[in-house]
């Protein structure tokens, strides 16, 4: 099998509200990480990315239940490190996206990570990032 592919929180949240351009893509991607056909994995802000998401969408009600089935997948979910922060700075520092996503990279970059599924194209601003369109993952 080919190395995990590191999980965007996108995917998880177009799933759950079925967006009209990814919703299909990224519930497939989720069904095949549960049915072991991908090798997946991703942290634990994730988690916390999604039920923000949720909770500005209208949807807090459901976060716990979201949260319990993020983790029902039997996808890798690894922790956050301290040198994962000071990591995530850097990567700040040369590509000036988003400082979640940096964080996002610096958890990728200590696992030894390459690719992320995920619908952000910000990711292809760090330069040993392959981001993985949920499109074509699905198909």
């Amino acid at each position: 099998m080919s190395a995990a592919k590191y999980v965007d929180s996108n995917v998880f949240f177009y799933a759950r509200i079925l967006d009209r351009e990814y919703g299909k893509a990224c519930s497939s991607v989720l069904r095949m990480t549960s049915s072991g056909e991908l090798e997946a994995s991703t942290s634990t802000l994730v988690p916390i990315e999604v039920a923000n998401s949720m909770r500005k969408f209208g949807l807090g009600e459901a976060v716990a239940s979201e949260i319990r089935a993020i983790f029902s997948l039997g996808i890798e979910v690894h922790g956050i490190e301290a040198a994962d922060a000071q990591e995530a700075a850097e990567i700040f520092e040369k590509s000036r996206i988003n400082p979640y996503d940096c964080l996002h990279a610096a958890v990728m970059k200590r696992l030894g990570l390459k690719e992320i599924i995920s619908a952000d194209k910000e990711f292809e601003k760090v330069d040993w990032i392959a981001r993985l369109d949920p499109r074509k993952v699905a198909t």
